[in-house]
């Protein structure tokens, strides 16, 4: 569910094999004209405006790890969750 909201944003997500993050490459800039140069830029910016942490990982090029840990009673409140981070992420207008 998290590579499908990814996708949707505009990271170009695949699925891992056999872990629970995802490493993507960092967006580039965000509306109102915001511009980064480097995972860390994008990280700190995602989580000043839209309260989701990530890991950026600059040392082989400018790359976010995306992880969800939550406890959701059942399917239907899971969805709700991934749904949320995917309107947060999509508030930001983030360019690639």
């Amino acid at each position: 569910m998290l590579i499908n909201v990814l996708k949707n944003v505009g990271f170009d997500a695949v699925k891992p094999k056999g872990t629970f993050y995802a490493y993507v490459e960092a967006f580039k800039g965000a509306k109102g004209g915001a511009k980064f140069n480097s995972a860390e830029d994008c990280s700190e910016y995602l989580i000043k405006n839209s309260l989701i942490s990530t890991v950026p990982w600059d040392d082989a090029g400018a790359f976010l790890r995306f992880s969800v840990t939550f406890e959701a009673k059942d399917e239907k409140e899971e969805a709700e969750i991934i749904n949320e981070v995917g309107r947060r992420l999509s508030s930001l207008e983030l360019s690639f």
